[in-house]
């Protein structure tokens, strides 16, 4: 009876064992993605960098399109990843909220879903999930907003003299300094100049060079005037892009 009780006990401990290996499943992943790493505003089109800044890699800005901020990020290094989480927070409301969440082979996302207000430092970070749901959380960027310039002329699909080419604007709000850009059809820079304000009366304008209309006669250019003002808080610029504009140079 002693024996069959001792064999009895050793039967109950095997199956325990056997039972907490079940447990402890070797072929789960518990490894998190490696942290992802997100863009600050590196600076605009125009600015002098160690390399060429185009719309494309100078990281968190704004866009043309509405009042909306592009966040963006290096490349993932994980291969087995789900989604991506967005969070935000601003100087208003500092409680981090999550405001959406995407596929993992998206390469930036546009804060479009909300209205951003103007002048409010807004801050993004992800979190970066795979498939066995580990999670990295990225560092943070921030930026903040301006008010659109209001474009008056060239009108839009407007056809100009080389000689007498005249970018003109008024502002929908304050702004320190305004640069007036300038591409060629598919978007390779052509030339952008600056104008920084005090007390000026709208309209605000900037003459093109004629010897550079002249370069590009026959040609269509698109333009548009970006926004900028120093903010103490967030130790940069804060900015806007105003809507782009068409002109077809005689």
């Amino acid at each position: 009876m002693k024996n069959l009780l001792i064999l009895t006990v050793l039967a109950v401990a095997l199956l325990g064992m056997v039972a907490c290996a079940g447990e402890d499943n070797p072929d789960t992943d518990n490894i998190p993605p490696v942290p992802p790493t997100l863009i600050p505003h590196l600076g605009d089109t125009g600015d002098n960098y160690t390399f060429v800044l185009t719309e494309e890699n100078n990281g968190l800005d704004t866009v043309p399109e509405g009042n909306w901020i592009r966040v963006t990020w290096n490349p993932f290094i994980d291969t087995d990843l789900s989604h991506i989480k967005i969070y935000r927070y601003d100087n208003i409301n500092p409680v981090p909220a999550l405001i959406d969440s995407i596929m993992a082979n998206r390469v930036e996302y546009l804060d479009s879903r909300s209205q951003l207000e103007e002048r409010v430092i807004y801050s993004y970070f992800i979190d970066l999930v795979d498939t066995s749901g580990n999670s990295a959380r990225s560092d943070t960027v921030s930026y903040g907003l301006l008010a659109k310039s209001m474009l008056i002329g060239p009108d839009n699909n407007a056809t100009v003299a080389p000689g007498n080419i005249t970018f003109s604007w008024n502002r929908s709000g304050f702004a320190s300094k305004f640069r007036v850009l300038v591409w060629d059809e598919n978007y390779n820079y052509v030339w952008h100049q600056d104008l920084v304000v005090s007390a000026e009366e709208d309209p605000l304008w900037i003459i093109f060079p004629v010897n550079l209309a002249q370069e590009h006669s026959g040609e269509s250019l698109r333009w548009r005037v970006d926004s900028f003002d120093w903010d103490e808080e967030l130790q940069g610029f804060m900015g806007s892009e105003s809507q782009e504009r068409i002109m077809h140079i005689q």
